[in-house]
């Protein structure tokens, strides 16, 4: 014969049981969550865990120039915001073409820099195209968007010009040039985005080659013209010798001069 306290014993003795089976799944359902949120939001795979056996990876460019023969294309390519690091044996390649675009890709191996001082400078690649590009776009193949790209033809044709001689220059952004003159004069010509770009205000404006540039500047430090093309904004800049000045006739002299092609 059964009493009702021993009905009552078993009766909390399920109920107890119950609640202990659905704390339990409620524990392993939260440590399944927690495990599928972890296993979605683990990063990619590295730069490590995708290099060639020679221990290069795929880094991305940060602009391309366009030469004058439309075949010839220059890619900027750096260590990006690496501080201190370098690039060895960097390599530009064709990886994909058809008529709306071409893709570049670049491969490097990013080391520590033995001088943090000089390190992470942009270094030029050259790569053909078999056909000139047109109205097709350059794009970076480790990137979606693609990178700036500059055209020689928007730009005097200053080696053909022998007055005038290059040298060796950088820019962290962007294109630039440079080029010593007669009398110790200087030429420097940039590319840069038209929305990143911020100039003084003009002094005047002028006809420079196909293009309407503004001038800004002043005699006794340097004479600056700018003008658009497609999305860039192209500048050149003349700076006299030391101790001497450009009268804002003589610029505009010196810019009728310049050869474009």
């Amino acid at each position: 014969m059964t009493t009702r306290d021993g009905r009552d014993e078993r009766t909390r003795r399920t109920t107890l049981a119950a609640a202990t089976a659905v704390i339990a799944l409620a524990l392993v359902g939260g440590l399944a969550l927690r495990h599928r949120a972890t296993d979605e939001a683990a990063p990619g795979p590295t730069a490590e865990a995708t290099a060639s056996p020679d221990g290069s990876s795929r880094v991305p460019w940060s602009a391309a120039v366009v030469g004058r023969d439309d075949t010839t294309v220059t890619v900027h390519v750096g260590p990006g915001d690496a501080r201190c690091r370098d690039l060895v044996q960097p390599r530009a390649t064709i990886t994909a073409r058809d008529d709306a675009q071409v893709v570049v890709a670049v491969e490097a191996r990013i080391v520590p820099a033995a001088d943090c001082t000089t390190s992470g400078a942009r270094v030029p690649l050259v790569v053909s195209l078999a056909e000139p590009l047109g109205d097709r776009v350059l794009r970076d193949a480790a990137g979606t968007l693609p990178p700036p790209t500059y055209f020689e033809r928007h730009v005097p044709d200053l080696p053909a010009d022998k007055r005038w001689s290059p040298f060796s220059t950088g820019c962290d952004e962007g294109w630039c040039q440079g080029y010593n003159g007669p009398g110790g004069a200087t030429l420097l010509v940039t590319a840069r985005r038209t929305a990143d770009v911020a100039r003084p205000a003009p002094v005047a404006t002028v006809r420079v080659g196909p293009h309407r540039g503004v001038v800004t500047g002043a005699p006794e430090r340097s004479w600056t013209v700018w003008w658009e093309a497609g999305d860039a904004t192209y500048s050149l800049r003349l700076a006299p010798a030391e101790d001497a000045s450009f009268t804002l006739a003589q610029f505009e002299r010196e810019l009728a001069r310049l050869r474009w092609s």
